[in-house]
C-alpha cells in the first residue's frame, strides 16, 4: 500500500477491506467525540437556560467561541415555532476540530452541514431534563447520520 500526500488518495488506493475498517473506525471515532461534546455539554453551568424563544435562527447557542477547539462540534439555533413553543436546533462541526474523522467529514459537508438535528421545548417546566434529552437525541441523530 502505497501512501500519498493527500489522504483521500490514501484510502482510495487501499483494498476495499481496509476502506471498510477505516470507514468503521471513522465512524466510531466521530462516535466518541459525540459522547464527548455531550458530556462536555452537559456540563456547561446554565446552558439549559440558554436555549429560549429569543435566540435569532442561524447563531450559536453552545459552547462559546473561545472553546470551539476544546468542544469540536456547536450547537446552532434553528426554526422557533410560537405555536408548539419548540426551537429547533442543529449540531455542527466547528472549523477548528482537530479529530481527523472530524475533519474529514467537514471536507465532506462543510462546516455548515448538520451533523444531526433536535428541538428543544421551551416551555417544558424542566429545563435541565428537557436540555438533557435534546442532547441525547442529538447524540443518537448524529450516530445514525454517520451512515
Amino acid at each position: 500500500m502505497r501512501h500519498f500526500g493527500n489522504h483521500l488518495e490514501y484510502i482510495a488506493y487501499m483494498p476495499a477491506e481496509n476502506r471498510l475498517l477505516h470507514s468503521n473506525l471513522t465512524r466510531a471515532t466521530i462516535s466518541k467525540v459525540l459522547g464527548t461534546f455531550v458530556q462536555k455539554a452537559q456540563g456547561i453551568k446554565n446552558a439549559a437556560t440558554k436555549f429560549r424563544s429569543t435566540v435569532v435562527e442561524g447563531s450559536r447557542i453552545i459552547p462559546s467561541r473561545t472553546k470551539d477547539a476544546e468542544f469540536q462540534l456547536r450547537i446552532d439555533a434553528g426554526h422557533y415555532d410560537a405555536n408548539t413553543k419548540r426551537l429547533n436546533v442543529v449540531l455542527q462541526v466547528n472549523s477548528q476540530a482537530k479529530s481527523p474523522a472530524l475533519k474529514d467529514w467537514v471536507r465532506k459537508n462543510s462546516t455548515h452541514g448538520k451533523l444531526a438535528t433536535a428541538s428543544f421545548d421551551t416551555g417544558a417546566s424542566d429545563k435541565q431534563a428537557e436540555y438533557a434529552r435534546m442532547l441525547g437525541e442529538l447524540e443518537e441523530e448524529g450516530k445514525k447520520n454517520l451512515g
